[in-house]
């Protein structure tokens, strides 16, 4: 197999999709609904500099409603007098089970992760 078609990760050993997914059910855990926007504020305010692409966003919120993950709502906001349409989601009790089942997969990983970047830290900047 290829590593082009399948590259080993490293740092969190997860896609940045895998990681918006997470993310965005842990902050409808905190606060719903939210629209697009709510949620690439939320992520800029985390990594201080990282958001995902729009593309990476939208699909993963779609495929998190197809899945039954969440609840979307159509909405209108104006805006110098336009109005735009948004969605507002929701976390599904569904959302909330797999939310739960993943916070327990992905905290092994998160500390498995952090154990190696300490390390690295204590061997390159003794």
């Amino acid at each position: 197999m290829s590593h082009k078609n399948n590259p080993k990760r490293f740092a969190l050993n997860m896609s940045a999709a895998q990681f918006t997914k997470f993310y965005i059910m842990h902050l409808l855990q905190i606060r719903q609904p939210m629209i697009s926007e709510h949620f690439k504020t939320e992520f800029k305010q985390l990594t201080k500099n990282w958001i995902p692409a729009p593309s990476t966003l939208l699909d993963t919120l779609h495929e998190m409603t197809e899945q039954g993950l969440l609840y979307r709502k159509e909405d209108y906001k104006s805006h110098d007098r336009k109005r735009q349409k948004v969605y507002w989601y929701y976390l599904t009790d569904q959302g909330k089970e797999e939310f739960d089942v993943l916070k327990k997969r992905y905290k092994l990983l998160f500390e498995e992760q952090i154990q190696i970047l300490n390390q690295i830290m204590k061997d390159v900047y003794r």
